[in-house]
């Protein structure tokens, strides 16, 4: 957890180490050129002022003859150093008293040349300051007979740049510390939670479903902690109802072990004599058999759904054939038990594409639920009819009904309603998984003490 409160905090400081020192570049460069700037068009105001009156009065001799004759003394007032070059680049005149040996090749110079003002900041020839220079042409008879260049050091301007860099630099510094410690603190805002989630699902991964992950945010990490405890809620509704349904079926297989081993008992230990009790007893067992045998069968079912092994064989049958085969199947016992059974089928019926086995298991096991529910005198109607694309079979019986709590979850795995003949809690859900396999839906839909509507739709 450390690491990613380091990875969050180093993530954010990062970012703004990287925007401070573009920000720092920027305002350090901005304040320098404004600095050089502002100092060079005070020098390019002073020059041009410099030659408009050197080209108004003293214009009616050449530059060599003004600075011989000692008439050029128009810079007096001027701080800066001048300087008046020839054509030639050669300086005819320095104003601090020294001529520099050399042709002048600057940039500055053959800017002025052209008739044009040129600047130029040095600080190869000079070694410990830097200088400014700008350079404007002097005219005589109307052509360029000379230059005039303005000299003047950047020193002081150098340390107010240097002074006002610190100062952006200090700032910049402080910036990053206090960010430093407010990444330090959001970071653990964002990683604790992360850590009390961890510590839930660790405790979660070993077996402690009990406690619950106390996060109250409503953001991701607050909808994370609240999914993890609704999957606690789940697991341990999950594990109730396992542990009912493992009680339910030992009890379901209790029941006929205990018939089946009682008769055999009687049937083994003595000498039977009355031929009705024998059939009565072999009757038994047999039925016995049958109970375990279909319980088996159901378990069987049950754990191939869940672990996705069901394979669904489809191919093309007449939805007609299949009806009127359940309704044939399931005839006997609606007469033995005094239940009409009634099968009403539209005539446009279509083929439809299904596994006719599965589809059969799913028809006789909710047939088996509606006869199990539905009095003596009752009715049981089976209705198949086409909706647009999709093919829909009701099953509506006039039994007790579900209980308006027990109905959104009569299709759980494991849930087995309180009436006394619910049996393992398994079959409905085994129904709702074949029919989500053929891409259908299963719906139930009761009124208590009126009956119960069983709706399978099936895509064509």
């Amino acid at each position: 957890m450390n690491s990613i409160r380091t990875k969050l905090a180093g993530s954010y400081l990062l970012v703004i180490l990287i925007t401070v020192i573009i920000v720092e570049g920027f305002l350090i460069a901005a304040t320098k050129k404004y600095y050089y700037k502002n100092i060079e068009s005070n020098l390019s105001n002073q020059l041009k002022l410099s030659t408009s009156f050197y080209n108004a009065y003293l214009a009616s001799a050449g530059v060599k003859e003004n600075v011989a004759n000692n008439v050029d003394v128009f810079y007096e007032n001027i701080t800066a150093e001048v300087q008046i070059v020839d054509l030639n680049g050669f300086v005819i005149m320095d104003s601090l008293g020294s001529i520099p040996v050399g042709k002048l090749e600057g940039k500055d110079f053959k800017a002025a040349l052209g008739g044009n003002l040129g600047s130029l900041i040095d600080r190869q020839k000079y070694k410990n300051e830097g200088v400014m220079t700008v350079a404007y042409p002097l005219i005589y008879n109307g052509k360029i007979n000379g230059v005039l260049r303005f000299i003047t050091s950047l020193a002081k301007i150098d340390e107010d740049i240097y002074a006002l860099s610190r100062f952006f630099l200090i700032t910049g510094g402080m910036v990053i510390i206090i960010s430093g410690i407010v990444s330090l603190f959001i970071s653990s805002i964002i990683t604790n939670p992360i850590k009390k989630i961890m510590v839930g699902a660790e405790k979660m991964a070993s077996g402690n479903f009990n406690e619950k992950i106390n996060i109250n945010s409503y953001d991701e990490l607050g909808q994370l902690a609240k999914t993890l405890n609704y999957m606690t809620d789940e697991i341990l509704k999950s594990e109730r109802m396992k542990d009912e349904f493992i009680a339910s079926v030992s009890h379901e297989l209790r029941t006929p072990l205990t018939s089946i081993k009682g008769w055999s008992i009687v049937l083994n230990s003595t000498e039977v004599e009355d031929e009705d009790e024998l059939k009565e007893g072999l009757k038994i067992i047999e039925q016995e058999s049958d109970r375990l045998t279909f319980l088996v069968e159901d378990l069987l079912d049950f754990s191939k759904l869940s672990s996705g092994k069901v394979s669904i064989k489809k191919d093309i049958f007449d939805l007609k054939d299949i009806l009127i085969n359940i309704k044939k199947q399931s005839l006997p016992r609606a007469l033995k038990e005094n239940i009409q059974l009634n099968l009403i089928l539209d005539e446009n019926l279509p083929e439809i594409f299904v596994d006719r086995n599965r589809l059969k298991q799913v028809l006789l096991n909710i047939l088996d639920n509606c006869f199990k529910f539905t009095p003596s005198g009752g009715n049981v109607s089976i209705r198949a009819s086409l909706e647009v694309k999709n093919i829909v079979i009701q099953i509506i019986d006039t039994g007790c009904g579900i209980p308006k709590e027990e109905l959104p979850r009569v299709k759980e795995k494991f849930f087995k309603g309180k009436n006394a003949n619910s049996k393992n809690g398994i079959g409905l859900s085994i129904c709702d998984e074949i029919i989500k396999l053929h891409e259908g839906k299963l719906q139930i839909n009761s009124v208590l003490g009126k009956g119960t509507e069983v709706c399978i739709t099936l895509p064509i």
